[in-house]
């Protein structure tokens, strides 16, 4: 098999003639049949190789599924687990990180992926206390122009634990604070015109209308003990202590 590679790459790479000749052809062939496409299929089969955590099938069949419209083209959001369900065993999470890097870099991955995915991601990786994570995934959804990813759009995930919904209801909020002061210092979601004279943005970032109802925690709740550099911010407003500088970064 080796053998029949080699004599392949022989007559692909036109071995056989000299080099000035051998480039102006590897440039039609190039032209003819380019090997990169808009879908970023290339990169997605060499990225899906090194994919870990979870544990994904075949490389080929990974990108055939990213490819497989049903029964939905959108991937599923699902409900992570309650904070201290995360906080107890955070290396789960953080785990992900690198698998995810290169997942946001697929074309195909980020037009099937959701702001309600996105938010569940920021959530678990502040419940994991990851600060590069959550640099990452806020990053990632402020660099999302479609009126789908505003930030008044993020679903209510209607959570039955209390301690759930006062997290996600504060990071919805603060999300939307980062955002602001991102806009403030002259930074566009869109990347165009940035600096300090950028025409201001047509729709400022609002929180979605749930995050009001959500009520403070009886019992305080403490996200990453080890942080010892608290300030005001919705959390504290509902009684979860924790710092939130990983949200503002440019």
């Amino acid at each position: 098999m080796a053998r029949l590679r080699e004599i392949f790459l022989y007559f692909w790479n036109f071995r056989y003639l000299p080099i000035k000749y051998r480039w102006p052809l590897i440039k039609l062939r190039r032209r003819l049949l380019p090997t990169e496409t808009g879908l970023g299929l290339r990169y997605s089969l060499r990225a899906a190789r090194s994919l870990q955590h979870p544990p994904q099938p075949h490389p080929w069949l990974f990108v055939l599924r990213l490819l497989w419209p049903f029964p939905h083209w959108h991937f599923e959001a699902v409900l992570p687990p309650p904070p201290r369900a995360i906080m107890a065993a955070p290396e789960a999470i953080r785990c992900q990180v690198r698998d995810l890097m290169r997942l946001r870099m697929m074309p195909l991955w980020q037009a099937r992926d959701t702001p309600q995915r996105s938010f569940y991601r920021l959530y678990e990786a502040f419940c994991a206390s990851d600060g590069h994570m959550v640099t990452y995934e806020t990053e990632y959804f402020w660099h999302h122009t479609s009126p789908r990813w505003a930030t008044s759009n993020i679903p209510d995930p209607e959570c039955e634990d209390p301690e759930q919904y006062a997290v996600m209801a504060s990071l919805a909020e603060v999300l939307v604070l980062s955002f602001l002061w991102r806009l403030e210092i002259g930074l566009r979601r869109n990347g165009a015109a940035e600096g300090p004279e950028a025409e201001p943005p047509e729709v400022l970032e609002c929180c979605p209308p749930w995050t009001a109802k959500v009520p403070r925690l009886d019992k305080e709740l403490i996200i990453n003990p080890d942080d010892i550099m608290y300030f005001d911010s919705p959390f504290h407003s509902r009684n979860i202590t924790t710092s939130t500088g990983h949200f503002y970064t440019v």
